[in-house]
């Protein structure tokens, strides 16, 4: 087995605390320590590009950025990080997502590069970028629509819960297979119970982390991802050395090659400190 060159990390319920917040300094002092010792580790994650980067400039990451479950990815955060890929819905493609999942009453948001589009449902919320001032909004079905004509990077449906949490609710099984019936190829997945994330034809983590890994001369052999839900997986089941975390689903658990401690326990520092110590 090749020697780990590239380090794949999910955000939430891996790399964050379980407040989907917090990123603790041991995580931090452990990529820094990979990053030193010649090892990439690049952010892979179902959030968008600048909520990403946000997070890496805040805390001084020296991270490459996989976002939007691999519609887009970046040798950095932005401003200053350079789009190495992009992926879109071809419009007429989007509007059948749309007409799948609009009728189900979820909070749907539609995002382009630096702009989200929001359906709402009626609770008044509000997308977090948004309310951080991290990318502006625009609301109501026409603004969605209109977005779709200009080239969705990803469809994200959230139900009564706030889209990163274990609240279940019934109408995201639903929808999701109304949007399968209506988009057999789009590539579908959820990072909680009450949501829903839809991504054009070829589309998610692995993907994007195969397509980054080979403009930097790299096989899957010198590749780790660590994740812990079910939009991980296409990135684990092509990463040589995958990692479950210790809070992770079934199923990830079931194509993982390794196993660390859970989030709140710091499982990212702890299998980062395996690679460097080549204890694996």
């Amino acid at each position: 087995m090749n020697p780990v060159r590239l380090i794949a990390l999910d955000m939430d319920g891996t790399l964050l605390l379980s407040d989907h917040r917090t990123l603790p300094q041991e995580n931090i002092e452990a990529i820094r320590r990979a990053d030193a010792a010649g090892i990439r580790v690049c952010i892979c994650t179902g959030r968008m590009l600048e909520d990403a980067s946000d997070f890496i400039h805040r805390l001084g990451l020296p991270c490459m950025v996989i976002a939007a479950n691999g519609a887009r990815a970046s040798d950095g955060p932005l401003p200053e990080g350079h789009v190495m890929l992009r992926r879109s819905f071809a419009p007429a493609d989007a509007h059948r997502v749309l007409d799948a999942l609009l009728p189900f009453g979820l909070m749907v948001n539609g995002f382009e590069d630096g702009l989200v589009s929001t359906v709402q449902d009626g609770t008044g919320r509000v997308y977090h970028l948004a309310e951080r001032g991290l990318m502006p909004a625009r609301y109501g079905a026409d603004a969605l629509r209109a977005a779709a004509d200009r080239g969705l990077m990803k469809i994200f449906a959230v139900g009564r819960g706030s889209g990163i949490g274990d609240d279940d609710d019934a109408r995201i099984a639903a929808a999701r297979e109304a949007v399968r019936a209506a988009l057999p190829q789009a590539q579908i997945t959820s990072s909680a119970p009450d949501n829903l994330e839809i991504m054009p034809e070829g589309v998610s983590k692995g993907t994007a982390l195969a397509a980054v890994a080979e403009q930097m001369g790299l096989t899957r052999e010198s590749v780790m991802a660590v994740g812990d839900a079910a939009n991980d997986l296409s990135m684990l089941e092509y990463a040589a050395h995958s990692v479950a975390m210790g809070n992770a689903t079934r199923d990830v658990l079931a194509v993982c090659r390794y196993r660390t401690a859970t989030n709140d326990e710091l499982g990212v520092a702890k299998i980062i400190e395996r690679v460097l110590d080549d204890t694996l």
